[in-house]
C-alpha cells in the first residue's frame, strides 16, 4: 500500500522536524499558531508543496532525503522542482546514450511514433468503453455521435505508419487528438462548461477555465510528478525526450512518458467522476470558497493516488516499467513497446 502524501497548499504552512517527525505548523481558527499534524516519516511517500507562501525547513528536506520521499513543488498545478540525490550523477552513461539517441532523426523517429501509437490507442478504448455502453442502454443518438468521431480518430492514426520525423508524429498526435476530446465533451455533463480542452496559453486571465480543466490540470500534475519520478528511477535524463520538443528547462522527456498515461490515469477517473460527482467537479470554479476548492483538490488527489496504486497491476508501476523500457531502448536499440491500456 502507498504512503501518505503531505500536501503543503495553504499560505502561511511550514513544515518542519521535531524528533525526527514532520510537524505541519500554521494558525488554528483563532489566529494563533499551533502544530497541525505530526506525521512520522516512514508513514510518508511523498511531499507536495504546491503554494510560493509555504516554507519547509532544511531538517525536513534532509529527513526526505534520508527516507526516500519524493518532495516536489508545484506551481500553478506545474511541477517546478524536487529533490534530488546527489548519486544521480552516476547516471552519466545512459545520457550520453540518450543524446544520441535524440540525435538520431530515426531512432528519435521511431520512439516519438511509438508513444504516440500508444496514446492514441488508449484515447480509442476508452471512447470505445463507452460507445459500447451506449449501445447497450440504447443510446443511439450518441452513440453514433461517438462511432463518427471514432472513425476520425482512426484516420488520424492510419497517418502514423506513413510520418518521416518526429514532427509529424506530433502533428498526427495532435490530430487525433482535437478528435479525442470533441469525444470527450459529449461525455461531461454540460453544466461543467466543458467545451474543448484547455492549453495553457488557451487560458485568459480575464476567462478561468471550466472545472473539468481545471480538474484535468491538478490531475496531470500529479501524473506528471509520478512520472518524473520514473525518469530518476530509471536513469534518464528527464530534460531530453523525443516526441516533445526540446526548450531549456522543459522536462521533454517526462511529457513524453505521460503521453500513454494521460487517458488511464486521469481522464478516465475524471470522466467517471465528473458524470457520477459532477457538484464536485464544480467546487472548482474560480468562485467557490477557498476551503470548500482546497477540500476538492484533495480528494483529486486522492483519487488519481488510488488510481494509480491500487488498479491491477498498479499504474505507477507500469509507469516505471515504461520508463526502464525507454532506457532498454536508448541503451540497446531495440524497438520501443508502449503501454496500452485494455478494454
Amino acid at each position: 500500500m502507498p504512503g501518505k502524501t503531505i500536501i503543503i497548499d495553504k499560505y502561511g504552512l511550514f513544515l518542519g522536524v521535531k524528533d525526527g517527525i514532520f510537524q505541519i505548523r500554521g494558525k488554528n481558527k483563532q489566529g494563533k499558531p499551533e502544530v497541525l499534524a505530526k506525521i512520522p516519516p516512514g508513514e510518508v511517500d511523498s511531499i507536495i508543496i504546491s503554494v510560493p507562501g509555504a516554507t519547509i525547513s532544511a531538517a525536513a528536506v534532509v529527513l526526505a532525503e534520508k527516507h526516500g520521499i519524493d518532495l516536489v513543488f508545484i506551481n500553478n498545478y506545474k511541477p517546478v522542482a524536487r529533490l534530488i540525490p546527489a548519486t544521480y550523477g552516476s547516471s552519466m552513461n545512459t545520457w550520453i546514450k540518450q543524446l544520441k539517441t535524440f540525435s538520431n532523426p530515426q531512432a528519435r523517429r521511431d520512439i516519438a511514433v511509438a508513444i504516440v501509437d500508444g496514446k492514441i490507442h488508449n484515447q480509442r478504448t476508452l471512447l470505445r468503453i463507452y460507445h459500447k455502453n451506449m449501445v447497450l442502454r440504447g443510446d443511439q443518438r450518441n452513440a453514433g455521435k461517438l462511432l463518427e468521431i471514432l472513425r476520425m480518430i482512426d484516420r488520424a492514426w492510419g497517418k502514423l505508419s506513413d510520418t518521416t520525423d518526429w514532427r509529424e508524429a506530433a502533428l498526427v498526435e495532435a490530430e487525433a487528438a482535437k478528435y479525442y476530446w470533441r469525444g470527450i465533451r459529449t461525455l461531461i455533463p454540460r453544466q461543467l462548461g466543458f467545451r474543448k480542452r484547455l492549453k495553457k496559453w488557451d487560458i485568459l486571465p480575464s476567462q478561468p477555465p471550466d472545472p473539468f480543466n481545471t480538474a484535468l490540470n491538478i490531475a496531470y500534475s500529479i501524473l506528471a510528478k509520478e512520472t518524473w519520478k520514473a525518469t530518476f528511477t530509471a536513469n534518464l535524463n528527464p530534460y531530453i525526450g523525443f516526441l516533445h520538443a526540446h526548450r531549456p528547462g522543459r522536462l521533454s522527456l517526462v511529457y513524453d512518458l505521460m503521453e500513454e498515461f494521460r487517458t488511464p490515469a486521469v481522464d478516465r477517473p475524471l470522466v467517471k467522476l465528473a458524470r457520477q460527482k459532477t457538484t464536485l467537479i464544480k467546487q472548482l470554479n474560480p468562485d467557490t470558497p477557498e476551503e470548500t476548492r482546497r477540500k476538492t483538490v484533495h480528494q483529486l488527489f486522492r483519487e488519481i493516488k488510488n488510481t494509480l496504486y491500487n488498479t491491477k497491476p498498479p499504474l505507477a508501476n507500469q509507469i516505471q516499467t515504461q520508463a526502464r523500457r525507454l532506457a532498454e531502448t536508448i541503451r540497446t536499440g531495440k524497438p520501443y513497446k508502449p503501454y496500452k491500456m485494455k478494454g
